[in-house]
């Protein structure tokens, strides 16, 4: 075996450019490949994460009748109560409830539909770290409780900034028209289209006094769980103890999220199928050269007795080591570009505008999984092993005189 592999070795290196762009090939192969994945997966986690952390968490509850009819009548009254028993579930890691309704924002030049969302900020920092999205003025609301955080998306609509004035206006429980003016204390962008579309951030209070809503009675509440919680299976907990509430996980609430997670997963595995072909037809184009070259060879060690099985052993360690030159190449190199792209993140500023209609940031930054290894290394030594295969069936073929005798 140490003879085999030895040879091996020193048969790879008798063509040491051939060798080394074949393992340079499989190694920026891997490494663009690694890049790519790590982006798109990081670019999905982070809209997914900004979703769940700006406004539906992991669970959310509704009262009956709400997600149809989009009414204030179809409100949860006994708001305090049930989320103290759901602070004290060990699943549940922060709580937030809210006032939502849909209305008429107004300027004194333009006017748009905008969904008005009454939030607690202390609780709302608790639950997604809200401050962080904020990208003009602060997330507050003032003394008077008269200030809003708008969406970005929507304030460019309007054509408002930090300090302008807007009016919104809608019915409340009751039927009747509501208004109220209010002055923008702070710009949020959140990349969840729903928020930077269409969101005007306000007090409870104030929401209250629009909407006609008292004390507990509140639209939603939203959830954020453990990591290692089983959704359905604390959905179905909930739906227990709660049965007259309608209750949605963020998937359901979100099913393009979810099925964009998917597609991208797709993606990844289409790319990472052409990379390992082009790492198969490298391995092989070089095995295949490397075998005609050495066909006069392998006929005189077969006529002189040398088993057909070491001379597969030493083709296929061969392949094999070219495949391991370009493994550590590539995931070295692979690794340090995905460290770099978490730390730092792909810059796309220049298309800004084009990634936030989309609901992106302009900045993607990767993730770094350990199964992008462990699959690629799988990979590599799966196209190795089937590259050898056609020079081999070369090698089986040989009649030893009549390679000796140059026919």
């Amino acid at each position: 075996m140490n003879l085999t592999l030895k040879m091996a070795w020193l048969n790879l290196w008798r063509r040491k450019t051939r060798s080394l762009l074949v393992i340079l090939m499989i190694g920026v192969s891997m490494c663009v490949m690694l890049s790519i994945q790590g982006l798109y997966d990081g670019m999905t986690k982070h809209l997914i994460e900004s979703t769940i952390r700006s406004e539906s968490g992991e669970v959310t509850l509704y009262a009956s009748s709400y997600r149809l009819q989009q009414k204030l009548k179809y409100h949860i009254s006994n708001t305090k109560e049930i989320v103290d028993s759901l602070g004290k579930m060990p699943e549940v890691r922060a709580v937030t409830e809210r006032i939502r309704v849909m209305g008429l924002l107004s300027t004194a030049h333009k006017s748009t539909m905008a969904k008005l969302i009454g939030v607690d900020r202390d609780k709302e920092n608790a639950f997604g770290n809200f401050k962080e999205f904020i990208v003009e003025g602060e997330f507050g609301f003032g003394e008077d409780k008269r200030g809003a955080v708008i969406g970005k998306k929507l304030a460019k609509t309007l054509g408002v900034t930090v300090g302008s004035r807007v009016i919104f206006s809608s019915q409340d429980i009751d039927g009747e028209l509501s208004s109220v003016s209010l002055r923008i204390k702070g710009v949020v962008q959140t990349t969840n289209l729903a928020i930077d579309d269409m969101a005007l951030f306000v007090d409870p209070d104030r929401a209250e006094s629009i909407t006609g809503l008292r004390g507990g009675e509140r639209i939603e509440i939203a959830l954020r769980v453990g990591k290692d919680v089983n959704l359905m299976a604390f959905k179905s907990k909930l739906k227990a103890e709660w049965n007259t509430l309608e209750i949605y996980t963020w998937n359901e609430l979100y099913p393009a999220l979810e099925q964009m997670q998917v597609m991208m997963t797709i993606f990844n595995g289409i790319t990472f199928g052409i990379v390992m072909v082009m790492v198969f037809i490298g391995i092989l184009g070089v095995m295949f050269v490397s075998v005609l070259e050495r066909i006069r060879e392998f006929g005189i060690l077969l006529a002189i007795g040398e088993p057909y099985r070491c001379l597969r052993m030493q083709v296929l360690f061969e392949a094999l080591l070219l495949g391991a030159g370009g493994y550590i190449i590539g995931s070295i190199s692979g690794a340090a570009a995905l460290y770099y792209f978490q730390i730092y993140g792909l810059d796309l500023s220049a298309f800004s505008a084009g990634l936030e209609e989309f609901g992106m940031n302009s900045i993607l930054y990767a993730t770094i999984e350990f199964y992008y290894f462990t699959f690629t290394l799988a990979a590599i030594i799966l196209a190795a092993l089937l590259s050898v295969i056609l020079p081999l069936k070369k090698i089986k073929r040989l009649h030893p005189i009549d390679v000796i005798q140059g026919e």
